[in-house]
């Protein structure tokens, strides 16, 4: 896929992602927060937020063997 626009920010995807899921009444407005930002994000962004989030885990996870 060669595509020479601009991709807009995931942040913005990400609003609008979610404004389309505002009528599930089923998800609580975390849930569909979540959920926005996984079907907004390409792979490679997806990829990256999970390097991210296990990175936080790992750290705080030998903080409090330390303890």
């Amino acid at each position: 896929m060669n595509d020479k626009r601009p991709k807009t920010p995931l942040p913005i995807r990400a609003k609008r992602m979610l404004a389309r899921l505002k009528h599930i009444r089923s998800l609580s407005e975390d849930e569909k927060a979540l959920h926005a930002l996984g079907l907004a994000a390409t792979p490679e962004e997806r990829w990256e937020l999970v390097r991210n989030h296990l990175r936080l885990f790992n750290s705080s996870a030998v903080s409090k063997q330390r303890r």
